[in-house]
């Protein structure tokens, strides 16, 4: 099973999702749901395979999770993607914290990695207000994009990164607590 969502434009990329591999540029998203005992030692094509079926995967990115609840939303700043779950060990990857941040504004690279850090920050806050002692599971996957431009800052410090960490914050937690 999976979801896909059109991003509706093309989008300036960077990623740790299964593919694509690290700066491109994206117009979708794909999550791919497996069973939580899914096992490879090649997660990259399993994903790739499943997805070619439906698309082309060329600008898609695609994560993978055994996790059973995800979000999509847009927002007045872009559009953000969750898929959330948490295992019984962070150790075991069981199921997976995947976000997806793709901005209408125009960003540079120095500013996508800023967003990785402020994603990855909101990611960890949301797991300590939940009182977990983990700052997520050995297979989650951050994917960021924006239309190219000049913003260098989005760390949640800045105006935009607060926004989007509140938002990234609130949301896995609503999505753990289902779990």
């Amino acid at each position: 099973m999976h979801v896909l969502y059109d991003l509706n434009g093309n989008y300036f990329s960077l990623t740790s999702a299964l593919f694509p591999e690290g700066i491109s540029y994206v117009n979708k998203v794909m999550i791919i749901f497996v069973d939580h005992n899914y096992c490879s030692d090649n997660p990259w094509k399993d994903a790739y395979e499943y997805c070619s079926k439906f698309i082309d995967c060329k600008n898609t990115v695609i994560f993978m999770t055994a996790a059973k609840n995800y979000i999509f939303k847009k927002t007045d700043y872009g559009k953000i993607i969750i898929s959330a779950g948490i295992g019984e060990s962070a150790e075991n990857a069981g199921k997976t914290i995947n976000i997806g941040v793709f901005l209408d504004e125009g960003v540079n690279i120095n500013g996508l990695i800023d967003l990785i850090r402020t994603v990855t920050e909101a990611k960890s806050g949301a797991l300590m207000d939940l009182s977990m002692k983990i700052t997520g599971t050995v297979s989650d996957a951050v994917a960021v994009g924006a239309k190219v431009g000049n913003i260098s800052f989005l760390g949640p410090g800045t105006p935009l990164g607060k926004k989007i960490a509140l938002e990234i914050r609130e949301t896995l937690k609503f999505l753990l607590r289902k779990d």
